[in-house]
């Protein structure tokens, strides 16, 4: 077991940015967006006739995208030593711009297909970026994601301060021991006893700790283990094998380990910079608009497909009207919106954490 310490030099040394691994969440969000609007939106609404493809990898996607996460954020935090600048830099970049896209679903979801409303309790518990928590939808489905990643930002934070990062094999291997003995636990009582109160409870922390999730975030800080050198590589890479094997062992068989194995593999040579075609420029600028993708494309594309093909344009015509229209306006929210929020409110942060180096500048 390791006994490394968080604030390790090697863990903290500065590293160039690593291109390829932007790439993989711009490859990550393409796959959300083909995903959606092919085989969910035929399975969920169905188009007037056969698209004639599907692209039915979306959940590889967000496989991949929690291990760059747990790589990723974990390189965040311990760079940066403190917590309330990673929890700081992480609200700016992900709050301002989905509350605005939580207030434009009130206009959308009315709109065919969805034909829906929102009550004044799901709006406010969306509001808090954490819906399912509280026992409300999230109103775009495709959310469910980033209530999963706010809360690994807690776990991870919660993790450095009581020195679970430190002894990390501890604190990651004990959530992994919850994952592995409640997951199928709970899911073995559900038929019985899920209707009952001590069970919506304990549901409740199952959700709260990351159980079905918690193996997947791990991978990804073993890997920023090993790539910055920290503990035995020997010990690291067990400690993903063991990751890997609870994440199969609770996941129901809806993903296959052959291509957790692949995703493991290429989340690695990205992280040493061993795949050169993922610096292809246009790949890495959709990562730049990655996130208002991920959160625009869904119920408004949806909308668009179905009045579309309700005229009578072809269904191939109709998916490609609405990627075409995800990605222009994700380009249009990220550079007339979210970066310039982000960049105010960055400023803001930066003159309050030292209020004496702008005094001493001016």
């Amino acid at each position: 077991m390791s006994n490394d310490s968080a604030s390790s030099p090697s863990i903290l040394k500065p590293h160039r940015r690593i291109v390829e691994l932007d790439s993989l969440r711009a490859l990550a969000a393409i796959n959300l967006v083909l995903f959606h609007f092919t085989l969910v939106y035929a399975n969920k609404y169905g188009y007037s006739s056969p698209l004639g493809f599907q692209w039915p990898f979306g959940a590889y996607g967000v496989e991949m995208f929690f291990i760059l996460s747990g790589f990723v954020n974990s390189m965040s935090l311990l760079r940066r030593g403190k917590p309330v600048d990673f929890v700081a830099a992480r609200l700016i970049r992900i709050v301002p711009v989905f509350l605005l896209v939580i207030i434009a679903n009130l206009w959308i979801l009315p709109l065919a297909p969805m034909q829906q409303s929102v009550t004044l309790g799901q709006f406010v518990a969306n509001m808090t970026l954490l819906p399912r928590v509280l026992g409300f939808e999230c109103v775009d489905p495709v959310m469910w994601t980033l209530q999963i990643e706010m809360m690994f930002y807690v776990t991870l934070v919660t993790l450095f301060m009581i020195g679970g990062l430190r002894r990390y094999f501890i604190g990651w291997g004990s959530l992994l021991a919850m994952s592995i003995t409640f997951c199928p636990l709970l899911d073995s009582l559900e038929a019985t006893y899920g209707g009952q109160a001590w069970f919506s409870v304990a549901t409740g922390l199952r959700r709260l700790l990351l159980l079905d999730f918690a193996p997947l975030f791990s991978i990804g800080f073993l890997l920023y283990m090993i790539k910055t050198g920290v503990g035995k590589r020997w010990q690291n890479i067990a400690g993903i094998v063991v990751a890997a094997i609870v994440f199969h062992c609770i996941d129901h068989g809806k993903h296959n380990p052959v291509a957790t194995v692949m995703i493991i593999g290429l989340v690695t040579l990205c992280a040493y910079g061993k795949v050169p075609p993922l610096r292809f420029r246009p790949l890495v600028y959709i990562s730049t608009i990655s996130y208002a993708i991920y959160l625009c494309h869904n119920n408004l594309g949806c909308a668009l497909i179905r009045r579309f093909d309700e005229a009578g344009v072809p269904p191939v015509i109709c998916f490609a009207i609405a990627v075409v229209f995800s990605f222009a306006l994700a380009v249009i929210i990220t550079h007339r919106v979210e970066q310039p929020i982000t960049n105010a409110l960055r400023r803001g942060w930066v003159r309050y954490r030292n209020p004496t180096a702008e005094v001493a500048a001016a």
